[in-house]
């Protein structure tokens, strides 16, 4: 709904967005490990979490565009699980 009310439009019905000066990089649900039991042993495990919110990457080509209605979105990690080449 944001991103709609940020310029962006349906992708001629393919299930995505499109914006003509905005990369749109969709991330999603993103799961960080919180426990190791037996580490470094054949029966390892690895137990998970789920951070809060449904997650995506913007790269804005054009900087005059006014999107600050999509401040109340900004996350920016410590540690990103994914990033811009």
């Amino acid at each position: 709904m944001q991103l709609i009310a940020a310029g962006f439009m349906d992708d001629e019905g393919q299930g995505g967005l499109f914006h003509p000066a905005i990369s749109l990089d969709v991330v999603g649900v993103i799961t960080v490990p919180v426990e190791v039991i037996n580490p470094g042993e054949e029966n390892e495990i690895i137990k998970y979490t789920t951070e809060p919110g449904y997650h995506a990457n913007l790269r804005v080509m054009n900087d005059s565009l006014d999107l600050s209605g999509l401040n109340d979105f900004v996350v920016t990690p410590k540690t990103p699980a994914r990033v811009w080449a």
